[in-house]
């Protein structure tokens, strides 16, 4: 059995608020668990407005399934035109 986890640092120009900032997080959240069923948290940053992060894992049997998991979903975030990707890590043990 292995574990993928994932974290994703996005910049979200569009966000002018707090306000703005979690309905855009709140959306690719569940989003992500609807279409990869994928566990999902967002990791608090200081307040700021323009920048999000987000904590994701998934569990499969193999690395090769684990690893095209992470692969499709940071496909799919790098394609979202809310924001984009400032920096992401892959790890799988």
């Amino acid at each position: 059995m292995r574990i993928g986890v994932c974290r994703i640092e996005l910049f979200i120009s569009s966000s002018f608020s707090l306000k703005d900032k979690r309905r855009i997080m709140n959306s690719v959240k569940q989003r992500l668990r609807n279409r990869f069923n994928v566990s999902v948290i967002e990791i608090p940053i200081d307040a700021q407005w323009k920048r999000g992060s987000l904590g994701i894992s998934c569990v499969g049997l193999d690395e090769r399934s684990v690893q095209s998991l992470m692969d499709q979903v940071v496909r799919f975030m790098e394609d979202d035109d809310r924001f984009e990707v400032s920096e992401l890590t892959v790890d799988i043990f």
